[in-house]
């Protein structure tokens, strides 16, 4: 059985001639007019290779590529953009958005005949698993303008958390300033019932908490919450505290623990303890790896300022 790819393209002239390159090559191409029609045929199909136009109405090529890659079901499947567009910009773009290769439109299509059997090749070595009978999906234009419109929400939302977390290194870098910056963002984006920041300090680590919250009936107390934090930060291999902390055996469950790492270096350690009875989404678990991600620049900063202003 021949390798299926999936070609978009929505000039009538240009779909005749690719797929016909591509079925002298022996594949079998299946065809769409549109990114919404082939992002539906994809779903419904699940190609091996998905080869899509850039400049189309409606969803364009970077916008159907995002949303293959973010995808489950389909982000292991190779895509290529194929485009007329071949400046610096747009080739950024092309990867950015998550294409695998972006191929220049040209006569004979011999780049994107080289590019089609490197890909298939590297998905034969890592085939991808697939359910048996599991049902395949079909989904409208609506379907598929309604889950671009949640990318596109996920991203701006994503955006505007690194753009947060950056603006706390705009004012006076210091651990107090930082502690209380992160706290005020974490607390209006999850609710929580203390929130553990523990700091790499180089021959010493220092600790601060976010336990507001932790005077509720039946919540532990801060100093078995600090011992927790505590805990967790040395199993992660933080330096230690100057300052004797009691280490009891309060183990909250369904906790978030976020490493601080750059460049190798374990900066610190960031650990979300929840309500009684909360769970944390995923979601939830993304949005603090994403500004744990973040604030690693912004502690790397303050070490850089701390140590400038030891040489003046």
């Amino acid at each position: 059985m021949s390798l299926r790819l999936l070609l978009i393209e929505d000039s009538p002239t240009q779909l005749i001639t690719i797929a016909k390159t591509l079925e002298a090559e022996g594949y079998t191409v299946i065809e769409a007019k549109s990114g919404a029609e082939g992002l539906a045929r994809a779903y419904h199909e699940l190609p091996d290779l998905i080869i899509s136009d850039v400049v189309m109405t409606g969803i364009n090529g970077y916008q159907l590529c995002r949303l293959v890659k973010n995808d489950p079901d389909l982000c292991a499947t190779p895509v290529i953009l194929l485009t007329k567009l071949d400046g610096s910009i747009d080739r950024f773009w092309g990867f950015k958005s998550g294409a695998d290769r972006y191929i220049p439109k040209e006569p004979g299509f011999t780049s994107l005949i080289k590019a089609t059997r490197e890909l298939l090749a590297e998905a034969v070595l890592k085939p991808r698993l697939r359910v048996i009978g599991e049902p395949t999906k079909s989904l409208s234009v609506e379907d598929v303008n309604n889950r671009l419109n949640q990318l596109l929400e996920r991203l701006l939302f994503e955006a505007t958390i690194v753009d947060e977390v950056r603006k706390i290194a705009e004012d006076a870098l210091d651990i107090d300033n930082v502690t209380e910056r992160l706290f005020e963002l974490m607390s209006s984006i999850l609710d929580y019932q203390a929130l553990g920041l523990v700091l790499n300090q180089g021959t010493h680590s220092v600790i601060r908490l976010d336990a507001s919250n932790n005077q509720r009936s039946g919540d532990p107390n801060k100093q078995g919450l600090k011992g927790y934090v505590a805990r967790i930060a040395s199993q992660l291999g933080l330096p230690p505290f100057r300052e004797e902390i009691a280490r009891g055996h309060y183990m909250p469950e369904n906790s978030l623990t976020q490493p601080i790492d750059i460049t190798g270096q374990r900066l610190g350690v960031m650990i979300v303890v929840p309500n009684p009875q909360q769970i944390f989404k995923p979601g939830d678990q993304k949005v603090v790896r994403l500004i744990g991600e973040q604030l690693s620049v912004v502690l790397r900063l303050m070490e850089l300022n701390v140590q400038t202003n030891q040489y003046r």
